[in-house]
C-alpha cells in the first residue's frame, strides 16, 4: 500500500464471465470537495456528516472511482464508457495507460457503448487534440439519450439547481459531434454482440442505460451511475444535483435496489470502490452494499 492507501500497479482487474474475458480498468478518481448541494441536497448537513463518519468516510470530500469495463469476446473487444479523458482531472484519464498495461491497444477496441452523455463517461472518447482515441471502434449510444443532449435546449427542469449543466451541455454537444460518423443507436431492451442486453434507466439523464453483461448462465449488472455512492443506496431519497430528473432519479434507484437485491445479482458500479463490484442486500428498509470477494491462488 502506497501513503495515501491505495493499491500500487492496480491498473486492471481481470475476471472471467462463461465465455467471456472482462477487465475493470481504472480511469483514476475524481474528488468533490464541497459533498454538498452536489449529493444529498435537501439533506441536513449534520445527517450526511453522520452517515460518512458512520461508514468510515470522510467527513471533507467525497472520492469517486473511475470504473471502466471492458468486455471481451473470440471476435470483439467493447468498452463501456470511455472515464474522462485527460482534461476534465489530473487524477483521473489514466484509461489508455491502464488499458495498455492489460494488454489493450486503443486499436484493438471494436465497439464502444455509452451508457450516458455525461463528461466522465464519454471525455476519453478523443484525446487532447480533439481526434478519436479508439480509432477503428463503432460507437453505440441511446437514442433518447442522444436527441437530448442535441436538442436546442436539454430540459432540466425536473432536477434540482445544477450548477454544471451549461458546462454539460456543452461537452456533450461537442464530443457527440465529433464522433457521429462512428454513431449507432439503439433503443430500450435491445440486445448487441450476443452478450449485452440495455435496459433504459431514466432520472439520472433521460437515455440513461444499465447494461447486462451475459455468457450462458452468468450474469453481471452494470448499474452505469443509478449509484454513484454507497450513499444513495442507503438513501436513495437522498439525490444527486446532477439528475436530470430528481424524482425520477430516486424512482428508479429504487426499483434497481429492490430487483437485483431480490435477485442476488452481481453487480458492476462505476463510482463504487474499486474494482466496483458487488451485491446489492435488502437491510431495512433500504439497501446496503457488499463488496464481492475475490482470492488469489
Amino acid at each position: 500500500m502506497n501513503k495515501n492507501n491505495t493499491i500500487d500497479n492496480a491498473g486492471f482487474f481481470k475476471f472471467s464471465l462463461g465465455s467471456l474475458q472482462l477487465f475493470v480498468v481504472t480511469d483514476g478518481q475524481s474528488e468533490i470537495a464541497n459533498i454538498q448541494p452536489m449529493f444529498a441536497p435537501n439533506i441536513k448537513p449534520s445527517v450526511l456528516t453522520d452517515f460518512l463518519h458512520d461508514h468510515f468516510l470522510s467527513t471533507d470530500k467525497i472520492t469517486l472511482a473511475g470504473n471502466v469495463l471492458v468486455v471481451k469476446s473470440d471476435t470483439q473487444t467493447i468498452l463501456i464508457d470511455t472515464g474522462c479523458g485527460t482534461l476534465l482531472s489530473p487524477s483521473a484519464g489514466k484509461l489508455v495507460d491502464n488499458l495498455l498495461a492489460a494488454g489493450i491497444k486503443a486499436e484493438d477496441i471494436s465497439d464502444i457503448v455509452l451508457t450516458h452523455a455525461h463528461p466522465d463517461h464519454i471525455g476519453g472518447i478523443v484525446n487532447a487534440t480533439g481526434a478519436l482515441t479508439f480509432p477503428k471502434a463503432k460507437i453505440y449510444i441511446s437514442k433518447i439519450e442522444h436527441d437530448f443532449w442535441m436538442s436546442e435546449k436539454p430540459d432540466f427542469s425536473k432536477g434540482t439547481q445544477d450548477a454544471t449543466a451549461d458546462f454539460e451541455i456543452m461537452f456533450a454537444k461537442q464530443a457527440i459531434g465529433a464522433i457521429k460518423p462512428h454513431l449507432h443507436f439503439f433503443n430500450d431492451k435491445e440486445e448487441l454482440f450476443g452478450c449485452l442486453k440495455l435496459s433504459i434507466a431514466p432520472g439520472h439523464t433521460p437515455g440513461h442505460t444499465v447494461i447486462t453483461i451475459f455468457s450462458g448462465s452468468e450474469e453481471v449488472v452494470h448499474i452505469a451511475d443509478a449509484f454513484q455512492h454507497i450513499m444513495l443506496l442507503e438513501h436513495p431519497e437522498w439525490g444527486n444535483q446532477i439528475d436530470s430528473d430528481f424524482e425520477l432519479a430516486v424512482q428508479t434507484r429504487r426499483n434497481i435496489s429492490e430487483e437485483l437485491a431480490t435477485k442476488r445479482q452481481l453487480v458492476f458500479g462505476d463510482h463504487l470502490p474499486y474494482p466496483g463490484l458487488g451485491f446489492i442486500k435488502k437491510s431495512g428498509n433500504g439497501f446496503e452494499w457488499i463488496p464481492k470477494a475475490f482470492y488469489t491462488v
